[in-house]
């Protein structure tokens, strides 16, 4: 415990009960408010060389760093900042932890409450300046060197980590504590701050628990349904034998994969999984192309949808559903997370355990006889046109497509390589295009959907991983967020950055506003005539320009195996990109519609 003054000792004991708490990573921006915790983690670093801290000068490359390593460890990951417009850098960040259910734990400096609201400088109204979006709040209040008042920070801190990760009464996401400070913020020796006899007088204070564990704790177990309502469940299943189980945007637990196959074959449901939502591999992956098939939308009405997850990224899932209205949901771990606004059960249970226990009584209970095999089929001969016409599409295609950089990827990338993919056309081209055997882990910010912090949350989880990672993002993602790169050359990050430069935002193209000539250009298409090889070079990253897909092969892999970040770069014309795109949708929807 540093004792210099009431700032170090309250400090000191912030940091310690985080990293007893299980806090290993703090993200840092510099500032002269939040110097006590500063010092106060680094000299906890120096007793503990597993704690980590990177320092960022930018807060929003910060707060996304931290996601992406929150991400990937599936830990909670401290931030801190000053007082001010630093603290509202935070907030894109945040967002996506609220939606995503990522734990983070959000420090912001502040000054004492006399100070504020005066004219005082670097100061804002910070009490819940991150609204809704944290799952708790709290003004933790100047340091006050007594028993009672270090007991309570003690059991405020590991019970607000608790809750950041899900251990609580709510999911996981970010926590905010505000920790106003007055001078002096170095640790400058002030005898009087601190109590002589505070060691002896209130141990429980000064070192917490005896054992070295956190000073509070929230235990919590896996959720499980009773037999009753998982009979009512498998009640509904046998009643409805044309049904789909559909894996959405999902961090998946360990052994989900293993539990909703053997869901899925239990109830002789086609399983549906989107790239984001595991690792598919038999399993119905190019639903988003053949939904788009009117025949096939149309003889094909869903009694029931089981999904885990999200809401798949495809829109033409979503459109396939509000066409049948009617058919009951079942969410699986969200008790809202249906935008059609249908017919809906959410569960809110342990996924795996559900498909368990489901599966184990479909098996005793009840007979097979229920299942139609036709509908699963139909749905397994639809996905082999689908993969067939887009296999054979993209082999005619020697030119430069964005879709194409998927499959070519599926096909030479290692076993257990990590892709951080980006939101747009990225997510839902890597959806369409990208399907391999191998396994493959996918990440992506699909809480908000939004282009920030690409290139941040990708090197946070490139930090936070042992396995080689690739970041695929679009032209305006990337510049959106070129400040990440410092952190590359600050901590010599490897990451193989695959920049899809159309100039501009490609994905409105493939939408209806692009009809609207006199007015997309400059509103939608904003094309940018930006040359990122400069731009790339001056944070010390290689940039390369991609030639062919001969190059991209060779690029890719050396890029796996080097150390560093590398950008490989290839230009493609939007245009031409919309053309291909509805040229391979057209041929699948054609042959769907002359099958089914």
């Amino acid at each position: 415990m540093n004792t210099a003054n009431r700032n170090t000792l309250w400090a000191s004991i912030v940091a310690e009960e985080l990293y007893r708490s299980g806090v290993r990573t703090v993200c840092i921006s510099p500032g002269s408010r939040s110097t006590p915790l500063v010092i106060a983690f680094a000299e906890l670093r120096d007793r503990n060389p597993d704690f980590q801290i990177l320092v960022h000068i930018d807060e929003r490359s910060s707060s996304f760093f931290a996601l992406g390593v929150a991400k990937v460890q599936k830990s909670a990951v401290a931030l801190l900042c000053t007082s001010g417009t630093a603290a509202a850098n935070y907030y894109p960040a945040i967002i996506e932890a609220y939606y995503s259910k990522i734990p983070l734990i959000v420090l912001t400096a502040d000054r004492p409450p006399e100070m504020r609201d005066c004219g005082s400088g670097q100061t804002i109204d910070q009490i819940n300046i991150y609204g809704k979006h944290v799952r708790y709040f709290f003004e933790v209040g100047t340091p006050e060197i007594i028993g009672f008042r270090l007991r309570y920070l003690r059991s405020l801190i590991s019970r607000s980590v608790s809750i950041a990760v899900g251990k609580g009464e709510t999911p996981a996401g970010a926590v905010h504590l505000n920790f106003p400070f007055a001078d002096p913020m170095p640790p400058i020796s002030v005898p009087i701050d601190i109590p002589e006899d505070l060691e002896l007088s209130s141990p429980e204070a000064m070192f917490g628990n005896s054992s070295g564990a956190a000073y509070s704790q929230i235990i919590a177990g896996m959720r499980s349904l009773e037999t009753d309502t998982i009979a009512t469940i498998a009640n509904q299943i046998i009643s409805h034998p044309k049904g789909v189980i559909v894996v959405g945007v999902y961090d998946s637990p360990p052994d989900f994969l293993d539990a909703v196959r053997k869901l899925a074959r239990t109830t002789g449901y086609p399983l549906l999984i989107e790239a984001t939502g595991a690792n598919r591999r038999d399993e119905i992956g190019h639903y988003d192309s053949f939904l788009r098939s009117p025949n096939f939308s149309k003889t094909h009405a869903p009694d029931i949808v089981i999904r885990f997850g999200a809401m798949p990224t495809s829109k033409n899932y979503m459109l396939w559903l509000e066409r049948y209205i009617s058919c009951q949901q079942i969410i699986v771990g969200s008790t809202n997370s249906d935008p059609t606004h249908g017919i809906t059960q959410a569960l809110n249970v342990y996924s795996v355990s559900f498909c368990e226990q489901l599966s184990n009584y479909l098996k005793n209970y009840a007979q097979p006889v229920w299942q139609d095999k036709q509908w699963r089929l139909d749905f397994e001969l639809a996905e082999n046109i689908a993969e067939y016409e887009i296999k054979n599409s993209l082999a005619a295609i020697e030119e430069l497509f964005d879709g194409k950089v998927y499959a070519e990827l599926a096909q030479i990338i290692p076993d257990d390589t990590y892709i951080y993919v980006a939101s747009s056309t990225p997510i839902r081209d890597l959806d369409t295009f990208f399907h391999s055997d191998r396994s493959i882990n996918v990440l992506a910010n699909r809480g908000a959907n939004g282009i920030d912090g690409m290139i941040s949350s990708a090197l946070g989880a490139a930090w936070g991983c042992k396995h080689p990672m690739i970041l695929i993002c679009g032209d305006l993602s990337f510049y959106h967020d070129l400040n990440g790169l410092l952190a590359t050359k600050k901590y010599n990050i490897s990451l193989t950055i695959i920049l899809l430069n159309n100039d501009g935002g490609g994905i409105f193209d493939l939408l209806p506003i692009s009809k609207y000539e006199d007015t997309f250009e400059e509103f939608f298409g904003t094309a940018h005539g930006l040359d990122f090889e400069p731009l790339v070079t001056a944070y010390n990253c290689e940039h390369i320009l991609i030639q062919d897909w001969e190059h991209f092969h060779k690029a890719v892999l050396s890029s796996l195996e080097r150390q560093g970040t590398q950008v490989l770069e290839i230009r493609s014309d939007r245009k031409r990109n919309k053309e291909l795109h509805f040229a391979i949708w057209n041929k699948v929807i054609e042959s769907c519609d002359r099958n089914f």
